[in-house]
């Protein structure tokens, strides 16, 4: 059976929860807790750093840092609006920065840009940024719309016009956006230098409204605010992010006020965490989908009904009520319910053990006296990879290792450090190099919903981060089709048929599309989250 369901909880809107240890600020004071710093924030997510250029990287915490530190063209504001930074403008065929055809695409720079080295930024940069993506020889997370890209033309310093191959509907998703992952690189100080290893990832030189000064492996990154910022000088002097690569770590150090705020709280910890004194917690709906994912490489999980079966044989909904606590929205697709391609019919498949078994036996999977299933010399035994300091995911994974030996399933549990589960393809990463059977973790969806870097047959890693090595050529052929039309409502029905045929073949299950949770000093103004980004808005936070 097929089950269509679908849970909400925080629709639309952020939520803000203030403390019932807190009282609040008297209106217009001044006086600051004893523990906080005039001018600085200390925060935290539980992770740690593999590099700090984004080009290079591929964990959300780096995201977050260039957010501070880097240029875009665009970012998203609170809403998912795409609003302009480094560019004037967002380009549509009605201003007349998409050329008819759709594959002229027009950036207008913004003046008066400096770098944080007090060089100033131009359109050479951008074109210089692009050559070193499309290069081979970089070590690229995903070319995924920058391989359209046939030529850059620079007219002047402030007009920048990529060339395309064929109209690219999505290219807000990857042409310098913060969810995109490249920022804008200096030219001046990376022409000719292998970008792979260059001291330059250690810290970057970037154009956003703090820059870096310091990381110190294994304790912080310090940022400090760049006066000469384009947008002003910011309202903090100092950011620090301490690397505490355990969950529960981050909880005693908001709780011992050694940091201000605790970023992505996870739903196991989120309700505790929001009860900590002289704290604030927002709670808002955000484009992520946290999923199991399958390696169908491995020959056993390369036939659909071992995947059908071992998704009937795990309990989305009481994992969501135990360990989750009921936080984000259950739902069976990975495109986020706030978006105008989601499926609300898109089916997942009923918790049933029975049948899962059933299943298993009929595809000759026989049940042995150790208590696991064999077939022609193979055996239903699996490795699930995580990452260390995560309570919620091992909660995760010892419900299912008991559904799974109910079925004669063995399940075994790795846990490797952040940066080594996440690292790149060229850096052995556990994920992109598929060292695993099973693995859990969450993805962002872009503002526009294309999934082509994460589950299309050409971006396998190392092309791409279809870890999975899944490849339907349906759902290849939805997707190009929604990217060379700018039409939404062509575009909506590719997505549509996207998701169902996703469903059938789950490649993957969807745990739940993601309510994330920040708690912080309450000392603290300006915070404020949005869908896509943590920190769109970083030069207003201030105490």
């Amino acid at each position: 059976m097929i089950l269509r369901a679908c849970a909400a909880l925080f629709l639309g809107a952020a939520l803000v929860c203030c403390s019932a240890n807190s009282g609040p600020r008297s209106a217009g004071s001044h006086q600051l807790h004893p523990w906080t710093i005039p001018g600085t924030l200390r925060w935290a997510d539980g992770e740690d750093i593999d590099n700090l250029n984004p080009l290079l990287s591929t964990e959300t915490l780096v995201n977050d840092l260039s957010s501070f530190t880097m240029g875009y063209f665009f970012l998203f504001d609170d809403k998912g609006n795409a609003i302009p930074s480094l560019c004037l403008k967002v380009p549509t065929k009605a201003n007349g920065l998409i050329s008819a055809d759709g594959k002229s695409l027009t950036f207008r720079l913004r003046h008066g840009v400096l770098w944080h080295d007090g060089k100033p930024f131009t359109s050479a940069d951008v074109a210089f940024t692009v050559k070193t993506i499309l290069d081979p020889r970089t070590n690229v997370l995903t070319r995924e719309g920058w391989d359209l890209i046939t030529r850059v033309d620079t007219p002047d310093a402030y007009t920048v016009i990529f060339r395309l191959k064929k109209p690219y509907a999505a290219f807000i998703n990857h042409y310098f956006t913060p969810v995109g992952n490249p920022a804008i690189l200096p030219k001046h100080l990376l022409e000719g230098v292998d970008i792979n290893r260059n001291s330059y990832n250690s810290l970057p030189v970037g154009l956003g409204p703090f820059r870096y000064v310091r990381w110190d492996r294994g304790n912080d990154v310090v940022m400090e605010a760049f006066p000469r910022w384009w947008g002003g000088a910011p309202k903090l002097k100092r950011v620090i992010f301490k690397i505490i690569p355990d969950a529960n770590s981050v909880f005693v150090a908001l709780q011992s006020h050694a940091i201000d705020m605790y970023v992505r709280v996870p739903t196991s910890q989120y309700q505790s965490v929001a009860r900590t004194a002289a704290t604030r917690t927002i709670a808002h709906d955000v484009t992520s989908y946290g999923h199991i994912d399958f390696n169908l490489k491995n020959p056993m999980l390369a036939d659909p009904q071992v995947r059908q079966a071992l998704a009937r044989a795990i309990d989305v909904h009481l994992l969501w009520q135990k360990v989750d606590h009921q936080a984000g929205y259950l739902a069976c697709t990975p495109i986020s319910h706030l978006s105008w391609a989601y499926d609300p019919n898109a089916p997942c498949y009923s918790f049933d053990l029975t049948a899962a078994a059933a299943q298993l036996d009929r595809d000759g999977w026989k049940l042995g006296a150790d208590g696991l299933r064999h077939k022609k010399g193979a055996t239903l035994r699996f490795d699930f990879a995580g990452n260390t300091g995560n309570p919620g995911l091992d909660a995760r994974v010892l419900m299912i290792q008991q559904w799974f030996k109910a079925i004669g399933v063995g399940l075994d549990y790795t846990r490797y450090q952040t940066n080594r589960l996440f690292a790149s393809y060229a850096a052995g990463g556990i994920a992109a190099t598929r060292k695993y059977d099973l693995a859990s973790y969450a993805w962002t969806v872009a503002p526009d919903p294309d999934l082509t870097n994460l589950v299309a047959c050409s971006r396998i890693s190392p092309l791409g981060q279809n870890y999975m090595a899944y490849c339907n050529p349906e759902v290849d052929g939805a997707l190009q089709d929604a990217l060379v039309h700018y039409e939404p409502a062509r575009r909506r029905a590719d997505y549509i048929l996207m998701q169902e045929i996703m469903a059938r073949d789950v490649p993957f299950i969807v745990l739940s599309q993601r309510t994330d949770h920040v708690t912080f000093n309450d000392d603290f103004t300006g915070v404020n989250p949005g869908p896509q980004l943590m920190f769109w808005n970083p030069q207003d936070i201030s105490n």
